[in-house]
């Protein structure tokens, strides 16, 4: 991705860019009709080229820089989040030939699986400053599930973000870092329109939650060179216990 004057650029395969294209095409859509969330618009798309431009937004802070700065507004942001989720789970639709499916064990019965979001994560849902507004950004998969998933349990994109929220704690707010009452806002904000979900996430779904996020850091580790990588395991070491200790929609 790179930013040229006021657009910004992606380059990639093709096909995986028309998945992401269609997707935050719909999704721009959706989000005009609610109210809740913006989405970047499309500029270009060369399929040839395999080139996707999108509108460059201005005055954009992620989630996670909000929650490390402490912002009031994060509570009430997290908030519309679940709501905005639930509505794009309820209302994106994508082609037949674009239904690519998670792994199997996130796939639930015929009639509960959704078009997926695929990277519902901190660093992808911000604030733009100068419109106060939620925007919701990069409409590809995770890179641990490869960029062309899109459809499965709306529970992946719910747990993602659960995960994130944990895991993404920076070093300096270790000690100080409320995961569970900003997982517990963005689970409220999503729980008015299913309230099942909160149920659920505290029985069926422990087990997958705590193994996606063993599987997410040890991906992320290995990333990193040796060094960075042992820091950033002992960061997680600190704060796995945590995690394994949430028990959704409890104070």
């Amino acid at each position: 991705m790179e930013i040229v004057g006021e657009i910004i650029r992606k380059t990639g395969e093709p096909g995986t860019l028309a998945i992401e294209a269609a997707k935050a095409s719909m999704a721009f859509d959706i989000g005009k009709s609610c109210g809740l969330f913006y989405v970047p618009k499309i500029v270009n798309f060369d399929v040839k080229k395999g080139v996707l431009e999108f509108e460059r937004l201005y005055d954009l802070v992620t989630l996670l820089d909000m929650a490390a700065r402490k912002d009031e507004r994060l509570f009430e942001l997290l908030k519309k989040a679940g709501q905005a989720l639930a509505v794009v789970h309820e209302k994106l639709v994508l082609p037949e030939e674009m239904k690519h499916e998670l792994p199997a064990e996130w796939m639930a019965s015929p009639g509960e699986n959704v078009f997926i979001h695929g990277d519902f994560a901190g660093f992808n849902l911000c604030y733009d400053e100068s419109t106060d507004r939620l925007v919701i950004l990069d409409w590809s998969s995770a890179p641990l599930l490869g960029r062309n998933v899109t459809y499965g349990s709306r529970f992946f994109d719910i747990i993602w973000l659960v995960i994130f929220i944990f895991y993404g704690a920076p070093r300096r707010c270790l000690f100080n870092w409320d995961a569970q009452g900003m997982a517990n806002a963005f689970l409220s904000g999503y729980a008015e329109c299913h309230p099942e979900i909160i149920q659920r996430l505290s029985g069926d779904f422990q087990p997958l939650m705590r193994r996606y996020y063993r599987k997410t850091v040890w991906y992320l580790a290995k990333q990193r060179s040796w060094y960075k990588a042992a820091r950033y395991l002992l960061h997680q070491f600190m704060i796995y216990p945590r995690f394994a200790r949430y028990n959704p929609g409890h104070g």
